[in-house]
């Protein structure tokens, strides 16, 4: 399947990863979120990223390599 990826550029939602979630702004009433973030690691340093749950990909935010989910 990576292999498959190789070199294309990505045609679907992505964007950067961060380091940290991000603060209170942005909640909703009872703790909810309106845009709900994920935790993945980067396959090349193993870095945690927070990403928007609606992205196909994103880059890493310690080393820039891109990834799939």
């Amino acid at each position: 399947m990576a292999d498959e990826k190789a070199g294309k550029n990505p045609g679907q939602d992505g964007g950067a990863g961060a380091e940290k979630e991000d603060g209170p702004e942005g909640t909703e009433v009872g703790g909810r979120r309106w845009h709900r973030r994920l935790l993945y690691t980067c396959w090349h340093d193993g870095a945690s990223n927070y990403v928007h749950g609606n992205w196909s990909w994103f880059t890493c935010w310690r080393c820039g390599a891109l990834n799939y989910m």
